[in-house]
C-alpha cells in the first residue's frame, strides 16, 4: 500500500492535479456545476410527481391537469440543458480571461444560434389520410437544445469566447473617451470582436450545410458524442465512472469529483436523456446513469454498513463514538468524517470492501432492474435526501425502499469481518494507551 501511495505521489497525483487545475477544465467543471442548480430545483417537481403514495395519486395529478403543470419544470430543464450550458460555458471563460462576463454569455449564445437549424421537417396528413413530410422554415427543434447538443456547446461556448478574448486582446475594438458612460463604452469595445466571432461561425454554419450531415449539431454528434456515448455512456462506462472514484479515494483523492470533470459531458447526457423521458412518461433510457441512488449507501465506498456497525457493534471507544457522530449525515450520504476518521484512505483493512460493496450494489441492481422489481423512473433526484426516501423517490416505489434493505444488509456482511479486525485491534491500542497513562500517573 505505501509502495503505491508512493508510486501516487510521484507519477500520478502531479498529473492528475495539472489535469485538475487546467483553465478549461476548471471552466468545464464551474459550468456543468453551475447548470446542476438547475436539475436539482427540478427535482423537486419531479419529487412532487412521483411521490409513491399509489394509482389514486397519480389519477388525482391527472385529472386536475396538475401532471401537466409540474411536469414543464422538468421538460425545461432536460430539453434546454444545451441553452443553459453555453450561457454557463461564455460567462466562465469570460470571467476566467479577466473580460465582462455578460460579454462572454451573449457571444457564446449568439454563437451557438448562429449554427442552429431554423428549419425542421414535418408530417401533416392529408384528407385521403395519408401523411406527407414538408421542410417548415423559420422553426427551430428543440431536440437542439436538448442533451444531444451538449458536446455542441461545450465546444462553441469555449471556442466563441476565446476568440472573443483573442480579438479584444489584440485591439479590435472602437475604444471610446473616459468620459463616455461605462455601458456605452462595453457596447462600442464589444462591436468588433463579437462581429467577427459571428463571421466566423457564419462560415461554419455554412461549411457544415454542405457535408452529408447538413448542420453542425448532426456533425458533433455523429462523429463524436455519440460514438463517445456509445463506448462509455453504457453499463461499462457507468461502472467505470463508479469504479474508478472509489479507487482513487482509497488513495486520498476526492475520486468522485475527479471522475465527473473528466466524464460530465456523458454523465450530464445520459442524465438529461432520462429526465426527458420521463417527463414523456416512458422508461429511462440509461438507468444505470442513476444506480448512484443504491450503489453507494451513505456516500462513497456505501459506508452506512460501516457506520452502523461502528455505532452498535463496536468495542473500541475510537469507532463508538466516531459512528455515533457519523451516522446522522450518513443518513445523508455525507461521509467525509469516516473516510478520513476510521481512516479509509490508506487503510489496506477497509480498501477492500470500501471498494466491493458499491461494486456488488451496482451489479445486483442491475439485475433486479433488468428483472422488473425496483425500476428507476429515470427521474433525477437530490443525492442528499435522506437514505429510503431517495430510493424510493428514484423508483416511485415502495419497492425502492425494500431494496435498499436489501443491499445494506448485504453491504454489513461484506464489512463485518473488516470491521471486526479493525475493531479489536483498535481496542487493544487503546488498551496499551491506557497502560501507558496509568503509568505516567504513577511517575
Amino acid at each position: 500500500m505505501n509502495n503505491i501511495k508512493a508510486f501516487l505521489d510521484s507519477k500520478m497525483v502531479p498529473v492528475i492535479d495539472r489535469f485538475s487545475n487546467n483553465r478549461y477544465v476548471k471552466i468545464l467543471m464551474d459550468s456543468f456545476m453551475g447548470i446542476s442548480a438547475l436539475t436539482i430545483g427540478a427535482s423537486f417537481f419531479t419529487l412532487a410527481r412521483s411521490l409513491p403514495l399509489g394509482e389514486w395519486y397519480t389519477n388525482f395529478l391527472q385529472s386536475t391537469g396538475l401532471y401537466d403543470v409540474l411536469n414543464f419544470p422538468i421538460l425545461i430543464t432536460s430539453d434546454l440543458i444545451s441553452l443553459y450550458l453555453i450561457l454557463a460555458l461564455g460567462y466562465f471563460v469570460a470571467k476566467s480571461f479577466g473580460k465582462k462576463p455578460i460579454n462572454g454569455v451573449l457571444i457564446a449564445l449568439g454563437s451557438f444560434l448562429m449554427l442552429t437549424p431554423f428549419e425542421m421537417t414535418a408530417s401533416f396528413p392529408t384528407e385521403t389520410g395519408e401523411e406527407i413530410s414538408t421542410l417548415v422554415s423559420g422553426v427551430i427543434p428543440i431536440t437542439n437544445f436538448g442533451p444531444q447538443g451538449i458536446f455542441l456547446a461545450m465546444i462553441v461556448g469555449i471556442v466563441a469566447t476565446r476568440i472573443y478574448v483573442y480579438f479584444d486582446n489584440k485591439g479590435f475594438k472602437i475604444k471610446m473617451p473616459a468620459s463616455v458612460p461605462e455601458n456605452v463604452t462595453n457596447m462600442f469595445e464589444t462591436m468588433i470582436p463579437a462581429s467577427m466571432v459571428f463571421i466566423v461561425f457564419m462560415l461554419v454554419r455554412v461549411a457544415c450545410m454542405h457535408t452529408e450531415f447538413g448542420s453542425a449539431q448532426e456533425l458533433i454528434y455523429g462523429l463524436l458524442q455519440g460514438p463517445l456515448q456509445s463506448i462509455g455512456g453504457g453499463y461499462a462506462g457507468a461502472f467505470l465512472y463508479i469504479f474508478l472514484g472509489l479507487v482513487l479515494w482509497v488513495f486520498g483523492i476526492h475520486g468522485s469529483m475527479l471522475l465527473y470533470v473528466a466524464m460530465a459531458p456523458i454523465a450530464n447526457a445520459m442524465w438529461a436523456e432520462n429526465m426527458t423521458a420521463f417527463a414523456s412518461g416512458l422508461p429511462a433510457p440509461h438507468p444505470e446513469w442513476l444506480y448512484m441512488y443504491f450503489t453507494n449507501l451513505g456516500g462513497s465506498g456505501s459506508t452506512l454498513a460501516l457506520v452502523l456497525l461502528m455505532a452498535f457493534l463496536g468495542k473500541s471507544e475510537h469507532f463508538k463514538t466516531l459512528g455515533r457522530v457519523a451516522l446522522p449525515t450518513s443518513v445523508f450520504n455525507i461521509n467525509e468524517p469516516v473516510i478520513f476518521g476510521t481512516p479509509i484512505v490508506l487503510n489496506p483493512v477497509f480498501a477492500l470492501p470500501f471498494i466491493l460493496a458499491p461494486s456488488v450494489n451496482f451489479l445486483l441492481t442491475t439485475l433486479v432492474n433488468s428483472m422488473g422489481f425496483s425500476v428507476l423512473t429515470g427521474a433525477m433526484q437530490n443525492n442528499y435526501y435522506p437514505i429510503f426516501a431517495l430510493q424510493a423517490l428514484s423508483t416511485g416505489s415502495w419497492t425502492g425502499v425494500v431494496w435498499t434493505i436489501v443491499l445494506l444488509a448485504i453491504d454489513l456482511l461484506i464489512y463485518f469481518p473488516f470491521f471486526k479486525m479493525a475493531d479489536l485491534k483498535k481496542v487493544k491500542e487503546e488498551e496499551v494507551l491506557a497502560l501507558e497513562e496509568e503509568e505516567d500517573d504513577l511517575l
